[in-house]
C-alpha cells in the first residue's frame, strides 16, 4: 500500500506543530491533492492566511469548490496549483466537484488573527 506523502513548507510544518494553526503573517500554507484526497483535509488558520492547493497526482485533475459561496478553482492538472486568501473568520467546507462520489472533501477553519 502506498502512503500519501504530505508536502509541507516551513509555514505548514509550523502550523501542524503548533496544533494546526497557521499564524497571521505566514505567507502560504499548502494542501496537497493526492490519491483522491486533500492532505491535510482539515486545516485551521488565522485570518489573513493564504492556502495553496497543489495537485500532486500523476494523471488526474481536481478542483477546489466552496459550495456555500459558489467560489472555486478551475480543474487543476498535475503540478498545477490554486490559492485563496481567507480574510474572514469562519468555517469553509469545500470539495472536488469531479470526485464528490469519492468523498474528496476538506474544510478550512479560519480563526481571528491575534
Amino acid at each position: 500500500m502506498r502512503h500519501p506523502r504530505l508536502t509541507l513548507g516551513a509555514t505548514a510544518l509550523a502550523a501542524l506543530l503548533t496544533g494546526g494553526v497557521a499564524l497571521a503573517g505566514d505567507s502560504v500554507v499548502e494542501v496537497e491533492m493526492l490519491e483522491y484526497g486533500y492532505h491535510p483535509a482539515e486545516l485551521e488558520i488565522e485570518a489573513g492566511t493564504t492556502v495553496r492547493w497543489v495537485n500532486s497526482e500523476k494523471r488526474t485533475s481536481h478542483d477546489i469548490y466552496f459550495p456555500e459561496e459558489d467560489v472555486g478553482s478551475q480543474r487543476l492538472f498535475p503540478e498545477e496549483s490554486w490559492e485563496r486568501t481567507f480574510d474572514e473568520p469562519g468555517t469553509y467546507p469545500y470539495h472536488c466537484r469531479p470526485h464528490e462520489n469519492r468523498d474528496m472533501d476538506g474544510v478550512v477553519t479560519v480563526v481571528p488573527a491575534e
